[in-house]
């Protein structure tokens, strides 16, 4: 009996454990009237197609630091929630001196949000959530953005729904302005209905921008009908996508996940890193406008 007891005495502290964990996660992105805060600066963000769009291209007062036009360095990676050893000193690593860092799988974790300090303004659109864990995508940037948009798509098995955010900056010496998008796209479907719907999202919003582009993200492009779906939308947009000589991104059934695509943009230079801290690896570029 007292061996029945100290088990369940110590299920019970695993379980009290659990709990506050997931308490403590969520806590930790939470303002001063415990409502969860998903974003690192003080825009409003839209959160549907026809706000997002109404709003790209009006100057908010206050429009604050532009990024620098001559040279912006850019990353794109998905962190697999930060489940693998070592995500924390690669994120840190690989993003050091960008000015714009876009994450698909960022988790609402203090231990994500300690990592990820340093790395500029954060951007924040929520997907899946869990009883203890919300996950989605994140655009840290150098510059506070002037626009945040988020956007989810639901995945018909599962009912979880795949994140988009749109942030858009001013850029140094010009008027124009830059639209950063970033997605985690829809995977778990048998047609491509729910995947083409939320490309459709980009290029409704994206339709009367005339400015610079980077449109970047974990697109869930594993087969032909996928790609082909998102190479139509760069083509309509006028993107060109980046390539690598060392190209390390992953693959399934021999088509790549990751992909970036720029417009108005001059790119110096393009890498590739393999890690072991995610099941994918990260893509950075220098771009020019």
């Amino acid at each position: 009996m007292q061996g029945i007891n100290q088990r369940i005495h110590r299920a019970a502290i695993v379980v009290l454990l659990m709990l506050t964990s997931g308490c403590a996660n969520f806590l930790a992105w939470q303002d001063d009237n415990n409502q969860e805060v998903f974003a690192g600066h003080g825009r409003d963000i839209a959160t549907d197609v026809v706000s997002c769009h109404n709003r790209l291209g009006t100057m908010p007062e206050n429009a604050g630091a532009e990024l620098d036009a001559a040279s912006i360095g850019f990353m794109n990676w998905n962190i697999k929630k930060g489940e693998l050893a070592n995500w924390q000193r690669d994120i840190r690593e690989l993003g050091r001196g960008k000015d714009l860092v876009l994450i698909q799988e960022a988790v609402f974790r203090p231990d994500f949000k300690e990592a990820v300090e340093g790395l500029g303004h954060w951007s924040f659109s929520p997907g899946y959530r869990s009883s203890t864990q919300l996950t989605g995508v994140m655009t840290l940037s150098r510059s506070e953005p002037l626009v945040q948009c988020n956007l989810n798509t639901r995945e018909p098995w599962l009912g979880t729904p795949k994140a988009t955010s749109i942030t858009e900056y001013g850029l140094t010496g010009t008027d124009e302005t830059l639209v950063v998008v970033n997605v985690h796209g829809v995977n778990f479907t048998l047609g491509v209905t729910e995947f083409q719907a939320q490309i459709d999202q980009v290029r409704q919003i994206l339709g009367d921008h005339q400015g610079p582009v980077i449109l970047a993200g974990d697109f869930n492009t594993w087969r032909k009908k996928r790609l082909n779906i998102l190479n139509a939308l760069a083509r309509d947009l006028n993107l060109e996508p980046l390539s690598f000589k060392e190209d390390h991104r992953t693959t399934v059934f021999g088509f790549r996940l990751d992909h970036s695509y720029v417009r108005g943009l001059n790119v110096d230079s393009t890498d590739t890193r393999a890690v072991e801290s995610s099941d994918h690896n990260p893509m950075s570029a220098l771009l020019e406008f």
